[in-house]
């Protein structure tokens, strides 16, 4: 299996890193020569890995193609020339599905897919769309694969990775709260992170995606969980959330839900 990215920024190299250490990765796996440093850190750890003369030695050399450009670069894509056989997957959410169609003419077989920096080591969710096997299959061996029937509901998916630094931040917050309360932030640091992954395990545990049966049992009455869920919702906390969330999915060409206007 031959695998190749043009454009090896955060997610590429989590990608790489985590096809390179399945128990079976792919035998070559090329990237593209622009971010040199970060091509170069990839290919002089991984064996299966060669830094491309330039994006056309990536595309000759394939079979599967991730497209992971920033914006401004898109049009470099104007630039190469796909083929017909060639399995396409677009990391990037901001380009329409009839942009990028174009762009890979004559290759037909595309899909857009959304993992996460995780991916590097094998655990975490990764939307797909279409739900076509090989890429199905391919991405399971670094995620959890998760088919979004259409590309709507992936640009909803796709919008709560904007969460990702904000949650990073509540820890942070929490942790720098709890060292100027008095406790050694090399005790607070790692008790804290470890309560949110317990947390986010039991909230695994839930198949259906409802989550407020766990709201209501963490929140008893009279207790110091009901007491801080009460204050933030009174203080507009989750609307702020809400509200980012809204304005990622406007960006990403999608429609905000119509919620009411209590927090």
């Amino acid at each position: 299996m031959r695998l190749g990215f043009i454009g090896t920024g955060r997610i590429s190299t989590a990608l790489v890193e985590g096809f390179c250490t399945t128990p079976d990765p792919p035998t070559t796996i090329l990237v593209s020569p622009r971010n040199a440093e970060r091509a170069a850190r990839l290919a002089a750890r991984f064996p299966q890995v060669t830094v491309a003369k330039d994006n056309q030695a990536v595309l000759d050399g394939c079979e599967y193609v991730f497209l992971a450009l920033r914006p401004p670069m898109v049009s470099v894509l104007g630039e190469v020339r796909f083929r017909p056989e060639q399995q396409i997957i677009s990391l990037m959410p901001t380009r329409p599905y009839t942009q990028i169609a174009e762009f890979v003419e004559p290759a037909k077989r595309l899909a857009w897919a959304l993992p996460l920096p995780s991916v590097a080591r094998h655990v975490g969710p990764i939307a797909v769309f279409p739900g076509e096997s090989s890429v199905v299959n391919l991405l399971a061996r670094v995620g959890q694969t998760l088919v979004a029937p259409d590309l709507e509901q992936l640009r909803i998916l796709w919008s709560s990775t904007a969460l990702i630094a904000p949650f990073y931040a509540l820890i942070d917050e929490t942790t720098q709260w709890a060292t100027v309360a008095g406790a050694d932030r090399q005790i607070a640091g790692p008790y804290v992170a470890a309560m949110f992954h317990a947390l986010a395990v039991l909230a695994r545990e839930i198949p259906d995606g409802l989550y407020s049966n766990l709201v209501a049992d963490a929140a008893t009455p009279g207790g110091f969980n009901e007491q801080a869920l009460t204050q933030i919702r009174e203080h507009g906390g989750y609307r702020a959330f809400l509200e980012a969330l809204d304005s990622i999915l406007t960006r990403l060409g999608g429609a905000p839900p119509n919620r009411p206007q209590s927090s």
